[in-house]
């Protein structure tokens, strides 16, 4: 989606090595552009504890803190400037916090998943040792679906069928992957008349 990091000084643009691994990598992301913001440290006119102003549709200073936010895409010469609202209220990401690790290890495998197959859902779940990020993957027969439990560094998978939660012995620490070989496997073991 894109990337936020630090600028020494009063630099509040991406420098021409932020653009040349920048334009590489958009090309990498579904939308093919990204959103970058560049922080600094020199902001003047501070409102206020708390309190956060736009000099600029693009910037936020809040705290000392200038962040400038810009878009580019494949193909632009330079990034664009992008207009910011701040809007207060609740952090819709607090639940995901405790996954957050789960999320971003297998950010790539998760939203291939995802967009390969119909009606994947994400949850965070009580694992054994705290939350866990959960996938479910649905299959064709009503109240069944595979599921696959993310905590720390374990993965495990589940095959769900009418309430009844079967452990699958599938030692596949690629997400993306382990879940094609369940499947592969239910459509092995079912019969002519039988959905997979």
């Amino acid at each position: 989606m894109g990337v936020a990091h630090t600028h020494p000084g009063s630099l509040r643009h991406p420098s021409d090595g932020d653009y040349r691994g920048d334009s590489r990598w958009v090309g990498q992301l579904r939308g093919h552009e990204g959103i970058f913001g560049i922080g600094t440290a020199d902001a003047r006119d501070d409102p206020g504890p708390g309190l956060a102003w736009q000099p600029k549709p693009h910037q936020e200073v809040q705290g000392g803190l200038c962040w400038s936010w810009y878009a580019l895409g494949v193909g632009d010469r330079n990034y664009r400037p992008l207009p910011v609202e701040v809007t207060l209220g609740p952090d819709l990401a607090r639940p995901l916090r405790p996954v957050w690790e789960q999320l971003e290890a297998n950010a790539a495998r998760l939203d291939r998943l995802a967009r390969q197959l119909r009606g994947v859902t994400f949850d965070v779940v009580d694992g054994r040792h705290g939350p866990a990020l959960a996938v479910a993957v649905p299959l064709s027969e009503a109240g069944q679906a595979v599921q696959v439990l993310l905590e720390g560094k374990e993965v495990r998978y589940v095959l769900l069928r009418n309430g009844e939660a079967l452990v699958a012995d599938l030692p596949e620490p690629r997400v993306d992957q382990g879940v094609f070989l369940l499947l592969a496997e239910l459509a092995a073991h079912a019969t002519d008349d039988e959905p997979a």
